[in-house]
């Protein structure tokens, strides 16, 4: 079975590479990356008070040992949950995927059993027909590549979608439709590169344990154009950085090296 378009990390961001040229385009999720979020850090600050709060005498206990370990659990209580998060997330894709292409998941994952009600009440209210899953979109134009979660035929129209586990949805998931929707070239599991497919409508899929709702996105050129905004921020952002550090000039190493210490090395 191919391994699909392969991805690198650079810098903090992820970069598919062309499985023809081996060019690197970085991903749709890391250009959205520069988009202003002030709220994640209040967020991020609620997530350690509330680890605080309650996991007190957990707390106080790792302080007794090691104040430092104490201040790191508090400190990265938000990339914890935001971890957990993403492990459940990726095995509901995982289901998802599987289930748009057919196959039966008679035992799912316990974390995933809470969401699987109203995928398959999704799934039956729109039967859908899977055209794509998973498969890359490779802007040549602006250079940018990512996956789409899926697309599919409903009611005779092409739907480009994505499917969020989060627990609200994001004004970026247009913008992330977007640029699927505008890309050049469709790159297949198998690697085959084909135009990208006209699309009729974006929408997203959210699925929580507790609910679920289809909506509409906006997927046209004014909203791509915001897209493109990132995509050229991204670029000036990597761009103001090079060569700020030069390379090393002079350097110097405390210590003698002698002849036993050369043979060892």
């Amino acid at each position: 079975m191919s391994e699909g378009v392969r991805t690198v990390h650079q810098r903090g961001s992820r970069y598919y590479i062309h499985p023809v040229s081996s060019e690197l385009a970085p991903s749709v999720t890391s250009i959205l990356n520069m988009e202003a979020k002030p709220f994640l850090q209040d967020w991020s600050a609620g997530m350690a008070a509330e680890a605080a709060v309650t996991d007190l005498e957990v707390v106080q206990r790792i302080a007794a040992r090691d104040r430092q370990a104490a201040v790191d659990f508090l400190k990265y209580a938000a990339k914890r949950y935001t971890k957990v998060r993403a492990d459940v997330g990726s095995l509901v894709h995982d289901y998802f995927e599987l289930r748009l292409r057919g196959h039966e998941v008679p035992y799912p994952h316990h974390d995933v059993e809470p969401y699987v009600p109203a995928i398959e009440s999704w799934l039956d209210r729109y039967q859908p027909e899977l055209l794509h899953a998973e498969d890359v979109a490779w802007s040549r134009e602006h250079g940018y590549a990512g996956s789409f979660d899926f697309m599919v035929k409903i009611n005779g129209r092409t739907v480009l979608g994505d499917l969020k586990t989060s627990k609200s949805v994001y004004l970026s998931v247009a913008y992330q439709l977007a640029a699927y929707a505008h890309a050049d070239d469709l790159i297949t599991v198998d690697r085959k590169i084909v135009p990208f497919p006209k699309v009729d409508a974006g929408a997203v899929l959210h699925v929580t344990p507790t609910r679920a709702e289809f909506r509409p996105v906006t997927i046209d050129r004014p909203v791509f154009d915001r897209f493109l905004t990132l995509r050229q921020r991204f670029a000036d952002d990597r761009a103001s950085d090079a060569g700020i550090i030069g390379r090393v000039a002079w350097k110097h190493e405390a210590g003698h090296l002698t002849g036993t210490a050369r043979r060892a090395a």
